[in-house]
């Protein structure tokens, strides 16, 4: 019990992220009633993609990467894709958190803009430095922090419920009929679930135990999904009657995510709300630094065991090489939250459905641990799901 609570709370942990803070940026263009509408069938995808993922590491016997499960199963070019959707996906991950992390303490410190770069190293330093922590460690980290996180979440949900007038929602959107604000949701929400980066590190971790690691990845997909939906539910409600100017300007995409963590402080009087509002966005970041990093770290050392003979300096290695690439990318380019979140909407998409889907039906497994991932019609609702987001965040990066 004590692992599978750890076990999922690093699953719901890697998920609640910058991806939480984004969301109602994001869904407001949706209106509340095609937000759950969404959150709930994307949930629904993600946690039965997760069953096909887990299904090829039961084949394979052990917790392996993507790319090692392409090679063993469907050769070289796969494995190839595998392994640069992987990295990538984790990447990209780690520089948006990063880039949030370092924008959340610009506004905490009340330091000037031209100091941005220099929180960025620092804040790269300190994740380099828990990434060096034992996994064991950073279990009990991840709870830690996660059980805070969701207890002060709740206290300011509270909160906010004194600032919703329940006669005057934003059920519905002028813009929820326009392609371009579907076309922007899906990649960030999709990311928002994204929790496939630790899917070798968690099989190992639970022993590979089939019925342990289903209840891990549904109860800890169904956590973000139910913390979305109340967190998106309450900003959106408290800011459409606190603020309609700001509203509107989350529906023209004009505020980034420092703007929406500034206006809630604004919007809650009382001084202790504002600092758990702060709490929260740190938090929520922080979490998801643990669970992609400890994949990455992982990832990194399978290639590096090779090169790097002694622990000490893989892990150091491994870990500065988690870090400072993405470093890179979050001081190099400008408002990389939302933009950033959405590229890597992409790379899930295949990393999460089209590569172990393609993997599953190329090797036809006649004994399957699982026997939904036999369900043909599920697989194909996963597939089509997957070139929309895919679809949709090309046409981001076009226009």
């Amino acid at each position: 019990m004590n692992k599978q609570l750890g076990a999922t709370l690093i699953v719901s942990g890697t998920c609640i992220g910058g991806g939480m803070i984004a969301l109602p940026i994001v869904l407001a263009k949706l209106g509340l009633m095609w937000s759950l509408v969404f959150m709930l069938g994307f949930w629904a995808v993600i946690f039965y993609t997760a069953l096909i993922n887990l299904e090829l590491n039961f084949q394979a016997k052990s917790g392996k990467t993507i790319g090692e499960l392409a090679k063993m199963f469907a050769g070289v070019k796969a494995s190839v894709i595998g392994v640069l959707s992987l990295n990538l996906l984790m990447f990209s991950l780690v520089a948006v958190y990063i880039y949030g992390i370092a924008s959340l303490l610009l506004e905490i410190l009340c330091v000037p803009q031209e100091s941005f770069k220099n929180l960025v190293v620092v804040v790269s330093v300190v994740i380099m430095l828990i990434m060096l922590a034992p996994v064991k460690a950073l279990d009990y980290i991840n709870r830690t922090l996660f059980i805070i996180m969701v207890s002060v979440a709740s206290l300011l949900m509270i909160c906010l419920l004194f600032k919703i007038k329940f006669n005057n929602l934003p059920l519905y959107s002028n813009m929820q009929t326009e392609f371009s604000s579907w076309r922007i949701v899906t990649p960030v929400l999709f990311t928002s679930f994204g929790f496939q980066v630790i899917f070798h590190s968690l099989s190992n971790y639970c022993n590979m135990d089939k019925n342990l690691l289903k209840k891990v990845f549904l109860r800890g997909s169904l956590i973000p999904a139910i913390v979305y939906i109340i967190w998106t539910f309450g900003v959106i409600c408290a800011i459409y009657n606190s603020d309609i100017a700001f509203y509107e300007k989350m529906l023209d995409g004009g505020i980034n995510v420092k703007d929406l963590v500034k206006k809630l402080c604004e919007i809650s009087d009382a001084k202790f709300i504002q600092i758990i509002i702060w709490l929260i966005s740190m938090l929520a970041i922080i979490t998801s630094v643990i669970g992609v990093g400890l994949g990455l770290c992982d990832s990194l050392k399978s290639y590096l065991s090779k090169i790097v003979s002694k622990e000490f300096n893989l892990k150091i290695t491994s870990a500065s090489l988690a870090v400072f690439p993405p470093c890179i990318v979050a001081i190099l380019i400008p408002d990389a939250f939302i933009s950033v979140l959405g590229f890597a909407g992409m790379i899930l998409a295949v990393l999460a459905i089209i590569l172990p889907t393609y993997i599953l039906l190329k090797c036809n497994f006649q004994r399957p641990y699982y026997q939904s991932t036999k369900n043909k019609i599920l697989i194909s609702v996963s597939i089509v799901t997957a070139l929309f987001i895919i679809y949709c965040e090309i046409v981001n990066m076009i226009g």
